[in-house]
C-alpha cells in the first residue's frame, strides 16, 4: 500500500509542475518606456501583421508590450513583444 501512495504522490507532483508551467511569468524586456520604444499604434500594426488578433494591449511588469487575443492558429493567447523591435518574446496559450 505504501508503494501505491508514493506513486500517487509522484503523479500529483508531476501534474502540478506541468500545470504550473502553462501559466509562466511575464518575461523581462529591459528598461521602462523611453524614446527607443515603438509607439503603441505602430506596435499594434506590427502585431497584427504577424497574424495576431488583439483583444487588449498594454505594458507588462517586465516592460514588454503584453497582448491578449488570438494567434495565427486561432488559439487564445497572452503574448509578449519586445517594445523596441516588435519581435515575439513569449507566447502563452490560454487553455
Amino acid at each position: 500500500m505504501k508503494r501505491f501512495n508514493k506513486v500517487n504522490a509522484l503523479l500529483v507532483t508531476s501534474l502540478l509542475l506541468i500545470g504550473g508551467s502553462a501559466h509562466a511569468e511575464s518575461p523581462a524586456c529591459g528598461d521602462p518606456q523611453d524614446d527607443s520604444w515603438m509607439e503603441p499604434e505602430v506596435m499594434q500594426e506590427q502585431i497584427e501583421s504577424l497574424g495576431y488578433t488583439i483583444e487588449s494591449m498594454g505594458v507588462s511588469e517586465g516592460n514588454c508590450y503584453e497582448v491578449t487575443g488570438l494567434n495565427v492558429q486561432g488559439k487564445s493567447v497572452t503574448a509578449y513583444f519586445d517594445p523596441r523591435t516588435g519581435g515575439v518574446v513569449q507566447e502563452d496559450v490560454v487553455e
